[in-house]
């Protein structure tokens, strides 16, 4: 599925999600936004598929004149969390590395 970058779109109150995707080395870039939400990555070079298995959802609002709330998007940032020591703390910046999906 990776291989053919399949994707799937999440809707909040009828809003399709907006995929964020950051620069992993540097993070004062700027994202990046795609339509829907990429399964995992593939490697070609190295026959590596990781899988996401991680969300990261922001939803943006907005203030009406008269005092309510509005939601306008969301964002979804996919990240990919291995199994191990460090899984609990559910943090995809501070793990134990990707999810590397294995034959068999």
């Amino acid at each position: 599925m990776t291989q053919h970058n399949y994707a799937y779109t999440l809707y909040l109150d009828d809003l399709p999600s907006a995929v964020v995707m950051r620069d992993k080395l540097d993070k004062d870039l700027p994202p990046n936004y795609f339509e829907g939400i990429p399964v995992g990555t593939y490697n070609a070079l190295d026959h590596l598929i990781v899988i996401y298995n991680h969300l990261d959802i922001t939803v943006l609002i907005n203030y009406t004149i008269e005092g309510h709330q509005r939601i306008v998007g969301f964002e979804v940032e996919p990240s990919s969390i291995a199994e191990g020591t460090k899984r609990a703390n559910n943090d995809p910046h501070d793990n134990d590395g990707p999810l590397y999906l294995k034959v068999d």
